[in-house]
């Protein structure tokens, strides 16, 4: 009887505790709202739970929550009383709530306690399109044409779907997401209908992607001004940076950097009048190399593009990956083979946490790279037209090598004068590949243009039509900038023009000599055409 006591007692005690510590929990709580702050885990408004912060902006910031009743996601948008007013907060509210569009996010609820507002709205899951540049590098001119006609279509529904003309006045990176290949747009925050953002006296934007007249308060905003955004995003698609795709020495084709330039005209008058006007552009862009590509006749054949360096530390591996986004920005579908044992590869995959497909291949910030696995390991090949291999300083590998596709060698070497003896001895090692029928293209690289200038090794040592370059100096090669992009292409068109006397290999393969060129002169002619048009004045 005494036991039975006490185990009631224990139990009653094992109860008033668990409901202290619950109640203690909602006091907690409750003293975090109470000043103005949440955590993951916290309950809102008694259905929401707060899993975790998935973006931040100038006024607020954006929580994934989980709707506890419907087992749903939801993208709940937190902003401070102090840092918004309500009007602002409703009007956001509001322009959702007016469109119903696959793209945009669904508006559920407003609340608000005592120091927040909170906008609930759909959870749209993918990758910003900032996101996607930053860990895979720039996409291909192609690929960022086919995403900008749908930016056009859904910047032109907000203009022209309701009774009012929406202006979204922040479209960035950041604020597109990119769901299976599809793009969303998100944070209608700076938004307003055109008849009342005129007369806002505090302007707000993301640089490099704001319009001109974002920046004063005494211009009239218009649907041009999305126009303007539309091409800094397809510039940093295909760039890296707002903007710098205008740049001649950029890389990006005439038509695109002429299109991209006619949106950024400081004068809007200049600017594409609306943004269907632009999205047709873009299609006419886009179905010129759909007709170039219908014209192949023949598979293209495979091109191995050699690189040596003439000593460890000559940057062979950095000019292999720079080649391969040069190419995979250019529209081919190149690989990166290591055939030396730096490890270099896999560090990058351990630095970008990047795990080998079926193929062995790693995809690193938009390249396909694979690691050396020995001469033991047979994998299965992936089709690709060109392959870079980075054979460090294996000169005999490749001087020995037996394969029977076509071959670049690639030669980079060092401009110090205690360098040169290396250089030497690379040519002579490389001596027997000059003779070989498979040898499509060489071209020298310096380091420093100060090689060009001093150090020249004798011509008998190289193969007829050597080309000879300096390369400048980036940091970065998946991102070599506007110098940088210059240098790859004149490379390139070294290593795949073939040598003197000899059908380049560029003719053999893609589209073969003039359709090619017919379809790039047309889109050459229309973005000529393009900026030399004077539209009319466009809707406020």
């Amino acid at each position: 009887m005494t036991f039975l006591k006490y185990k009631v007692l224990e139990e009653s005690y094992n109860i008033i505790l668990t409901l202290c510590r619950l109640n203690d929990n909602i006091t907690k709580q409750e003293m975090v709202l109470s000043r103005g702050g949440v955590t993951a885990d916290t309950v809102l408004f008694g259905k929401y739970r707060l899993d975790r912060v998935i973006g931040k902006g100038r006024t607020g910031t954006v929580w994934l929550a989980v709707h506890l009743g419907l087992e749903e996601y939801r993208a709940i948008k937190q902003v401070s009383k102090a840092a918004v007013g309500y009007e602002a907060f409703h009007r956001e509210a509001l322009i959702l709530k007016s469109l119903r569009h696959p793209a945009i996010p669904i508006v559920y609820d407003l609340e608000e306690d005592q120091n927040f507002l909170y906008l609930i709205q759909e959870y749209i899951k993918g990758d910003s399109l900032y996101a996607l540049i930053q860990n895979q590098g720039v996409i291909s001119e192609a690929e960022a044409v086919r995403y900008g006609v749908q930016i056009c279509a859904l910047v032109e529904f907000l203009h022209f779907a309701g009774e009012k003309p929406i202006l979204f006045l922040d479209l960035q990176p950041k604020n597109l997401i990119i769901c299976g290949g599809i793009v969303k747009i998100i944070d209608f925050g700076q938004a307003s209908f055109a008849e009342h953002c005129t007369h806002q006296s505090a302007r707000y934007g993301t640089v490099g992607c704001a319009a001109p007249e974002q920046y004063t308060s005494d211009q009239i905003l218009d649907i041009r001004t999305d126009v303007y955004a539309i091409g800094a995003v397809l510039s940093y698609m295909v760039s890296g940076k707002p903007g710098m795709a205008q740049d001649v020495g950029s890389g990006i084709s005439d038509g695109l950097r002429a299109i991209i330039g006619k949106c950024m005209e400081v004068d809007r008058k200049k600017r594409f009048r609306t943004a269907k006007e632009l999205g047709r552009r873009l299609e006419g862009l886009a179905q010129a190399g759909i007709e170039c590509q219908n014209r192949i006749k023949n598979p293209i054949p495979s091109l191995a593009v050699a690189v040596v360096g003439s000593r460890e530390g000559t940057g062979s591996t950095h000019l292999s990956l720079a080649l391969c986004g040069y190419l995979k920005r250019a529209g081919f579908r190149a690989v990166y083979e290591e055939h030396n044992v730096s490890g270099h590869i896999r560090r990058l995959a351990e630095r970008y946490g990047s795990r080998a497909d079926k193929h062995g291949l790693f995809h690193i910030r938009g390249l396909l790279l694979k690691p050396w696995y020995g001469s033991a390991v047979a994998l299965d090949q992936t089709e690709a037209g060109i392959v870079v291999r980075d054979y460090g300083t294996g000169w005999q590998e490749l001087s020995a090598g037996a394969k029977a596709e076509r071959l670049a060698v690639l030669m980079v070497a060092g401009a110090g004068l205690w360098e040169q003896e290396d250089c030497m001895q690379m040519l002579k090692s490389l001596g027997p590949l000059w003779d070989s029928p498979r040898l499509e293209a060489a071209a020298l690289v310096w380091r420093s243009p100060e090689g060009v200038r001093g150090f020249r090794p004798d011509r008998k040592k190289l193969p007829p039509g050597t080309r000879r370059f300096a390369e400048p100096f980036f940091s970065d090669p998946f991102c070599p900038g506007a110098q940088g992009g210059e240098f790859l292409k004149e490379l390139w068109d070294a290593l795949a023009g073939g040598r003197t006397g000899k059908r380049s290999w560029l003719k053999r393969c893609l589209i073969g000599g003039k359709a090619f060129f017919a379809v790039k002169d047309r889109i050459q002619d229309s973005a000529e055409s393009s900026a030399s048009s004077e539209p009319g004045e466009g809707q406020g």
